[in-house]
């Protein structure tokens, strides 16, 4: 059973809050089956679900969400199996839980029973493994079960967008060295509004040939929903952002200042509208 500390880092949402609806299954056989899983008592258990249909009238196994949950925290896998053979319902959230907890046998289990790795979590969040990214040996078990740093979103974000943006240099590399491309995920827009090492990881990606002057998602589907966002390339973002070093650094790339964004700004138009003069004269300067 799994003994280590969930994952500390807060991602772009609230981890699950997994609620368990009240059901027809009585609240003492709910009760006795978390003290069982506690502790592990497997045979128990098992007598459990098999005897509580007879005496708990309206028995569902759906109601044992709380049990289940507290499974997947301990990496209880005989638990976990049991429910599962019973037609527990196999809900992606609980994948997202175990990875919290780092519970490798919960989701190699998951896998094996159908769920699909690369299943964004929404339009707008990628995959499993984009929560795993403060962790290497979390990342590296993902990676090596199939996960995809680039599986997009229909917003184009993928696990990699979100590593740039929040994780560790070293695994930014890590999950590059399994990229196939970089053309993905807005690569370098996400890594633009990084806390630290910005530069860096600008670097890694522009020598991965990161786009530099495409705007933000000009490619896909969804580019005609989104476009009142004011999607521009890197150069916009930073502008926006009133990053003068990390303009600065784009600029001595090749960042091409006459791009507009969907609003038909360009980046000095629009730090000239934030008033962020230092990055007024630097653009101007064209340094």
């Amino acid at each position: 059973m799994n003994n280590q500390s969930s994952l500390y880092w807060a991602p772009p949402f609230n981890w699950d809050v997994i609620y368990q609806l009240p059901g027809g299954t009585s609240r003492e056989v709910l009760q006795k089956a978390n003290d069982l899983c506690v502790s592990g008592d497997i045979e128990q258990f098992r007598e459990l679900l098999d005897s509580a249909p007879s005496f708990s009238e309206n028995f569902n196994i759906d109601d044992f969400g709380r049990t289940m949950t507290k499974a997947i925290e301990t990496d209880n896998v005989p638990v976990i199996k049991e429910l599962l053979d019973r037609n527990f319902p196999r809900h992606s959230y609980y994948a997202r839980h175990a990875t919290r907890f780092k519970s490798k046998n919960a989701l190699a289990l998951w896998i094996e029973r159908g769920w699909d790795i690369n299943e964004p979590m929404s339009h707008s969040e990628p995959p499993v493994l984009g929560l795993a990214i403060q962790d290497e040996e979390m990342t590296t078990w993902f990676l090596d079960h199939g996960a995809d740093p680039n599986k997009r979103t229909l917003t184009d974000v993928t696990p990699l967008s979100w590593a740039v943006k929040w994780a560790p240099i070293s695994i930014i590399r890590l999950m590059l060295d399994r990229c196939e491309s970089v053309q993905q995920g807005q690569l370098l827009h996400y890594a633009v509004e990084r806390q630290s090492d910005t530069i860096e990881v600008l670097e890694m990606l522009l020598e991965k040939g990161a786009p530099l002057n495409t705007p933000m998602r000009e490619d896909l589907a969804t580019y005609s929903m989104l476009c009142f966002m004011s999607l521009g390339t890197a150069l916009h973002r930073a502008a926006e952002l009133g990053n003068v070093e990390v303009v600065r650094y784009l600029l001595s790339k090749g960042a091409d200042q006459s791009v507009e964004d969907s609003n038909g700004l360009t980046a000095i138009v629009l730090a000239r509208r934030l008033h962020y003069s230092r990055v007024v004269e630097v653009l101007e300067k064209g340094e």
